[in-house]
């Protein structure tokens, strides 16, 4: 009797435990939905669009500018992006993605890559090459821009070559 109670028990324990298992969460699938919405947020960039840039970040994202002091929330976050846009300076953007990894639990990313910007300077455009460190964030089932932060490879743009 006693045996068949313990054996009860360690049956009715191990039931119990695996209803309180974490879901297993598809990385891979994460991974390529994170890599679309760093897409669609690098087009929106490209094409100047705030609103759609917007979309993408997280009500108290931040941003890490080169030079510049930090910038927190999405309000702060569209007036940098009207300042770059409306300025006349910035001519061309884009961004390649290096790497890009999502967490085991699927809720935190990080992805790291390269970008490219043409400014419009008093004597021919300028090229400026860089990287970029970004983090997302999954809020609500979505993906979302908690943190970026992006520095020049060089002290100061270099005049673009070919012109």
């Amino acid at each position: 009797m006693r045996l068949m109670a313990s054996s009860t028990f360690t049956i009715l324990a191990a039931s119990m435990m695996a209803g309180c298992a974490v879901p297993q969460v598809d990385v891979a699938a994460e991974t390529e939905t994170v890599r679309t919405r760093s897409e669609g947020v690098v087009a929106a960039e490209a094409a100047f669009n705030v609103a759609e840039a917007l979309a993408f970040w997280a009500e108290d994202a931040i941003v890490q500018p080169a030079g510049a002091p930090q910038i927190q929330g999405k309000e702060a976050i569209g007036d940098l992006y009207r300042q770059f846009y409306e300025s006349g300076l910035l001519k061309e953007f884009s961004g390649t993605t290096s790497h890009l990894e999502v967490s085991a639990a699927g809720d935190l990313a990080y992805e790291y890559g390269v970008n490219r910007i043409v400014l419009a300077g008093p004597e021919g455009d300028l090229l400026d090459m860089g990287k970029y460190l970004v983090v997302w964030k999954k809020t609500d089932g979505e993906w979302f821009v908690q943190a970026l932060s992006f520095t020049s490879d060089t002290a100061a743009p270099v005049p673009l070559k070919g012109q």
